[in-house]
Order: structure tokens, then C-alpha cells, then sequence
């Protein structure tokens, strides 16, 4: 427990996750760690047919196995939460094996194509490594050194000389995740895929403890190619209210306009007003808000109009569920390495369970 009543951040959580690959579609090692993390920590357990992963944990009042939450509210226990973290992270999918060895591919999720040329990857689940070819700058035309080479013009060696030997090692179909590996130093972290194992860790964290309120938490999976198991998960759990616990943006870059430098690694969590999906549920937010300031933790928006989260589909679901956003701000999503401040992670856990507890004696 932490200093505040709120559960601890596992960080060894983050790093195992970090660690491992799942793009869109190929989730599979992150929801098997996941999985051994609750399994003993929750009423009950599930892989729907999507994919996401599913635990059910009522309330601290009640005992194990005393039942589930199922959307109808019971007297006295508070509403019904779900909160959701994607698994899956950008990368690249192998499209074809070429006679000389390459391996042609192509992007799945977000990736600016400017930061390929020269990045080493993981490839399948051998993780065979991989380096997307360049050609060194004293053998590019000068009048070509300033172009962006298209993404479809790219590919992937590994060291092969030939298709059969290529496909010796990888087929059609594998996936590629970034090859970087989870350090720290100070409060820094850095890993890959931040969006959004920074957020599945902090969900991780907070079912180590019974919840005040009956809680879904879901891991869900192709957010980053259509919010896709969000949708279908929101609609079998039939939450009362949703919070998504994300990994967003900073918006420290340099040569930014100073007024959309923002919101910055180490100063909190993100709370969302509205994105590119969502239109947060102001009731929800400010109960968040003033539970923040109630308990000390402090919190900074996410610039509005900017990007997507489950939340945008969990909110339409069924008769339509109040939503909001909670977000750990990293820098350099969707690239090979993020940066996050662990002490943000904490906080976040700590906002979460605290508006939890708020929730219970306060939404009707």
C-alpha cells in the first residue's frame, strides 16, 4: 500500500510488458503476463472472443465468489466501473518475402515513416532481429538526402540471402515490434510501446487490492487500428461508468508553439476534455478532479482535439456509458523508445482508486 491508501505501482509489471511484443492483432505474450498478474487477484477471469482480457472484482465489502457485476447496481455497493487499458502496440506486419532475402512489410498503427530508415526490430515469435536498410548519406544522390523515402519503399533485412533462407527464419504474416529494451534511471523509464502498457500496468497495480466499487477491468486489444476490442468488450460488460487509462503525449518538443507545449512528463496525470473520439463526461471529470485536489495529486489536461482512446466507443456503447480518460504523459509515442516519469505512474494509480472511492459515496 502505498503512503496515501492507494496500491503501489508495480514498475516490474510495466517492465515485463514493455519487454514484450504485442502489435494489433498479435497481443497474445502481453495478455499471458497479464494474465498470471491477476489471476489470483480477481472473482473472475476471461479471454473474450476479440481477445481482451476480462476480470471481474467486486467490492472489498464483499466476499469472493458473493458474485459479479453485471450493469444492474446493487444498493449501497456504488456504480458499476469499467477500466480499460489496450495491450496492443504499434508495429509492422511482414507482407512478402522477397527473392533476395528482403523482407517487405507493412505498418500497423501509427508510425511516422520518417524515424524507419535504420531501426532494428524484433521479428515473429522467435524474435528474429531485423534492421530496416538505409543506404549510408555518401551514396544518396544530394539531391535525395532531404526526402523521406516512403514507407512502402522500405524493408526488412535480416541477414538473409535469399527467399528460402529468409523464410527459413519468418513467414508471411509476423509480426514486427521495435527492438528497444526497459531502463531506468532517476524517475525516468524508458521502453517501448508506453501507449499503452503504462496504462495496463497502472491497471495491473490497482486490482492487487480489492476495489470500493464493483469493477471490470478490461485489457483490450486493437485500439490502435479502430478501437476495435473496446467496442465489443464495453457492450458484454455493460459498466455504469468507464475510465481509460492511457499513455498520451507530451507536448514538449522543441520549436512548438509555447502555448500547445503541453502536457508535460513529470507534472501528473492527463485528464481528457475531449480528443478525436470522446467528448468526456463532465460530471465524471469533475469528480475526478476534485478528488485530486482532495487527495494531493497533481493533474494537467491533455491538449483538447488531439488523437483517440477506447473511451470514444465504450461512451456510444448500449444505451451510451458517462466516460473520461486518465493518462500517463510520455514522451515520443509510437516511436522505437518512450520516456515516462514512474512517479506519474503512481499517481495515476492513486487518482484512480481515490475517485473509486469517491464514486462509491458520491454518483447515485
Amino acid at each position: 500500500m502505498n503512503g496515501n491508501g492507494a496500491p503501489r505501482f508495480q514498475e516490474g509489471i510495466l517492465e515485463a510488458i514493455s519487454n514484450a511484443p504485442g502489435v494489433s492483432g498479435g497481443e497474445e505474450a502481453v495478455r499471458a503476463i497479464l494474465t498470471e498478474v491477476a489471476r489470483e487477484r480477481v472473482d473472475s477471469l476471461e479471454v473474450d472472443p476479440m481477445g481482451s482480457l476480462v476480470a471481474r472484482i467486486e467490492p472489498a465489502t464483499r466476499p469472493r465468489g458473493a458474485g459479479k457485476p453485471r450493469g444492474a447496481r446493487r444498493a449501497g455497493r456504488g456504480p458499476h466501473v469499467m477500466l480499460c487499458a489496450h495491450m496492443d502496440e504499434v508495429g509492422l506486419m511482414v507482407t512478402a518475402v522477397e527473392k533476395e532475402g528482403r523482407l517487405r512489410f507493412r505498418r500497423v498503427g501509427g508510425i511516422d515513416p520518417r524515424i524507419l530508415p535504420g531501426q532494428a526490430f524484433r521479428i515473429g515469435p522467435r524474435a528474429v532481429p531485423g534492421v530496416i536498410g538505409a543506404l549510408p548519406p555518401h551514396l544518396v544522390p544530394r539531391a535525395d538526402r532531404d526526402k523521406v523515402t516512403l514507407a512502402e519503399d522500405l524493408y526488412l533485412d535480416i541477414g538473409a540471402g535469399s527467399r528460402e533462407e529468409a523464410e527459413e527464419q519468418v513467414s508471411v504474416g509476423e509480426y514486427a515490434v521495435f527492438d528497444t529494451t526497459y531502463e531506468g534511471w532517476g524517475t525516468t523509464r524508458k521502453g517501448k510501446a508506453f501507449d499503452d502498457r503504462a496504462g495496463c500496468a497502472v491497471l495491473a497495480s490497482l486490482i492487487q487490492r480489492r476495489p470500493p466499487v464493483p469493477v471490470t477491468a478490461v485489457w483490450s486489444v486493437q485500439e490502435e487500428v479502430g478501437l476495435r476490442g473496446a467496442a465489443a468488450a464495453a457492450r458484454r460488460v455493460g459498466p455504469d461508468l468507464a475510465i481509460v487509462l492511457e499513455g498520451t503525449a507530451s507536448g514538449e518538443a522543441p520549436g512548438s508553439p509555447p502555448e500547445e507545449q503541453y502536457p508535460f512528463m513529470g507534472r501528473g496525470p492527463a485528464l481528457t476534455i475531449q480528443d478525436r473520439s470522446l467528448m468526456a463526461h463532465a460530471r465524471l471529470l469533475d469528480s475526478i478532479q476534485t478528488t485530486a485536489k482532495r487527495h494531493r495529486v497533481p493533474t494537467q489536461w491533455k491538449r483538447p482535439g488531439v488523437g483517440g482512446t477506447d473511451a470514444g466507443r465504450i461512451a456510444i456503447s448500449g444505451a451510451g456509458v458517462p466516460s473520461a480518460v486518465v493518462s500517463v504523459v510520455c514522451r515520443y509515442i509510437h516511436a522505437p523508445a518512450a520516456y515516462l516519469d514512474v512517479r506519474d505512474a503512481q499517481r495515476a494509480v492513486t487518482l484512480i482508486w481515490h475517485t473509486l472511492e469517491t464514486l462509491r459515496k458520491e454518483w447515485p
